[in-house]
């Protein structure tokens, strides 16, 4: 493969879809072909970054948290333990929505506006047609927000199966220097290691192909810890997988 460490592309959402400044094709080729890593700028504006970022810890303020995942409901889990497959030590907070339909409104609204344009992006680039529902069988959507909370929140080096999902999307909900200080995720491909902290701002999608080693630094690890606090970084990820 050959690499450029981050391809920045301009971007806008335009009715419900996000326009980018490359043609999609190219992503794709870029992504898939060559191993880069493509950062759609500023698709989503801060204001509406922050919306869904807050309404997800409002929710999650009046829904217990649960220990166990449950793959065809709407949870969140606090997380401090080592991947099964993958054994990699993580510190974060998930919040997980396999039935957005069920969701009351305003909520529901507010995540379709971030989740639905990144179905059909996703959709566009991969071929694929998913849809927010849970099938009999087979690969499915899963919507998610995960926080890495200020005083140590990350994720150890890890990696996945390229197939079903093929690339993935990492959108920052969290602005740097206001909600945290340090952290992000940082890749090795063929290699080298490309640390994206520097690049990606609040309302960025990152596009990246799925089988890359790569982990997430901690989040101003000198501040306290605090569960209940939604002080650290935020991100909004597009993971398609069957857990059956």
């Amino acid at each position: 493969m050959s690499l450029s460490p981050v391809v920045e592309v301009g971007a806008t959402l335009e009715d419900g879809v996000i326009v980018t400044g490359m043609p999609r094709a190219e992503i794709v080729q870029r992504v898939m072909q060559r191993g880069e890593l493509v950062l759609l700028k500023q698709v989503f504006t801060d204001a509406a970054a922050t919306e869904v970022r807050t309404t997800v810890a409002d929710w999650g303020r009046q829904v217990a948290p649960v220990d166990v995942d449950d793959f065809t409901g709407n949870y969140h889990r606090r997380r401090c333990m080592v991947a099964r497959i993958q054994q990699a030590p993580h510190v974060f907070h998930d919040y997980n929505f396999n039935r957005l339909d069920v969701l009351p409104n305003p909520m529901q609204g507010t995540l379709r506006g971030l989740f639905e344009p990144l179905r059909e992006l996703y959709n566009s680039l991969t071929g694929q047609d998913v849809r927010f529902e849970v099938p009999a069988s087979g690969p499915y959507v899963h919507p998610q927000l995960i926080h890495y909370p200020a005083g140590g929140g990350f994720f150890a080096r890890h990696w996945h199966n390229l197939h079903p999902q093929q690339l993935g999307f990492i959108v920052s909900l969290s602005k740097r220097g206001r909600d945290f200080r340090n952290g992000g995720t940082c890749f090795e491909i063929d290699g080298r290691v490309i640390d994206t902290e520097g690049s990606q701002e609040i309302g960025d999608i990152l596009v990246w192909r799925y089988d890359h080693h790569h982990w997430v630094t901690q989040s101003d690890l000198q501040d306290k810890y605090d569960w209940a606090s939604d002080a650290g970084r935020w991100v909004a990820t597009f993971a398609y997988f069957d857990p059956r």
